[in-house]
């Protein structure tokens, strides 16, 4: 008795049409599985350009470093807020455990403070000249700045309590390291400064006076300049954007204030303004800070030969990767849009350290 072929076996087992789709059937495995394969080692997002154009983070990381680096940052960024709220319920379930008490029995703060009179003028004198509050006298506005400073202090104590549960508990987020930042090489110009010609660190700022973030930043730029004083120099130059209607007149305008040596004054007066900079009103500001209108008026007359150095500033500043504002450069590293004051310490002190 001869012993069978595998092949004659399948075809008594399976049948002769089994025979012909074998080939076909693991054709179609392969094909799966190579699909799977290429599914499971592609990473969530990926570019593909033609058929096997394959494109990934890491081409970014190669092809632009600054852009990649901003990426990690605002992730890191992200991942920080994500895990701060999670750290703060996860401490607060465990306070009140540990307390037995209700969580909502921790986190009532601000309860028992009542602003006393003198605070509330405080804040109304701080206050009055901003848009919400300009022209209103103190009595109209009084329930208002009462609710703002038991807002203040409600958020003072959050943060106090939350910075002790930190402590208490050990919390610790970790996050991925960033690479070392771009440093991009910035020319030297003559535009307006503060500070020493040799200060170790020189900021130079991309700035709008029309754009409510460039605005909002003035406060972090002030709280620098007070707190570094000479060990820093600050560069302003104009990048006033293309849908900001009234924005290249104040630059045109600010740029009139030079010679008279109040620009400084008239720059701080126009970020307050920024949303009511009609040519009419930058003019009025223009009076206001107390310059010599003769000679203002002739320069604003030549407008075209300021507003050609303020295009040299934006065509500088996008040949440095400046595509917004506002946009700094400490030491030729870029810090982009109204970022908290820690973004921008960090930078300087290492840069003060290593100088």
């Amino acid at each position: 008795m001869s012993e069978e072929t595998s092949s004659t076996l399948l075809d008594r087992v399976f049948g002769p049409k089994f025979k012909v789709a074998l080939p076909w059937v693991f054709l179609g495995y392969f094909v799966i599985s190579l699909f799977l394969i290429i599914k499971l080692a592609l990473p969530e997002h990926y570019m593909r350009v033609g058929t096997f154009g394959f494109y990934t983070i890491s081409d970014i990381k190669k092809e632009n470093p600054a852009a990649y680096r901003k990426y990690l940052q605002e992730n890191n960024q992200q991942m920080y807020r994500l895990f701060s709220q999670l750290a703060s319920q996860e401490i607060l379930k465990k306070e009140a455990a540990a307390k037995g008490v209700p969580v909502e029995e921790l986190t009532k703060f601000g309860r028992g403070y009542e602003p006393v009179q003198d605070e509330v003028v405080a804040a109304y004198n701080q206050f009055k000249n901003e848009p919400g509050l300009k022209g209103k006298p103190l009595a109209a506005v009084q329930g208002e700045i009462v609710k703002y400073l038991k807002a203040v202090q409600a958020d003072r104590e959050r943060q106090s309590f939350f910075g002790r549960m930190r402590e208490e508990y050990n919390t610790e987020i970790i996050g991925p390291e960033l690479p070392p930042p771009t440093r991009v090489a910035i020319e030297a110009s003559e535009n307006p400064t503060i500070g020493p010609s040799d200060a170790k660190v020189t900021i130079v700022e991309f700035s709008d006076f029309e754009c409510p973030y460039c605005a909002m930043s003035q406060t972090t730029t002030k709280a620098l300049r007070e707190q570094y004083k000479d060990k820093i120099k600050w560069v302003f130059r104009d990048f006033p954007m293309d849908f900001h209607r009234n924005a290249m007149f104040a630059h045109v305008a600010a740029n009139c204030s030079i010679p008279q040596g109040k620009y400084w004054q008239y720059n701080s007066l126009l970020f307050e303004n920024g949303r009511q900079l009609e040519k009419g009103n930058v003019i009025r500001l223009a009076q206001q800070v107390g310059l010599d209108m003769g000679a203002f008026n002739r320069c604003i007359a030549d407008e075209d030969k300021i507003k050609s150095e303020i295009e040299a500033d934006m065509q500088a500043g996008q040949s440095y990767g400046v595509n917004g504002t506002p946009a700094f450069f400490i030491n030729g590293i870029l810090v982009e849009g109204n970022m908290p004051i820690q973004n921008f310490t960090k930078i300087i002190d290492e840069e003060l350290k290593n100088n």
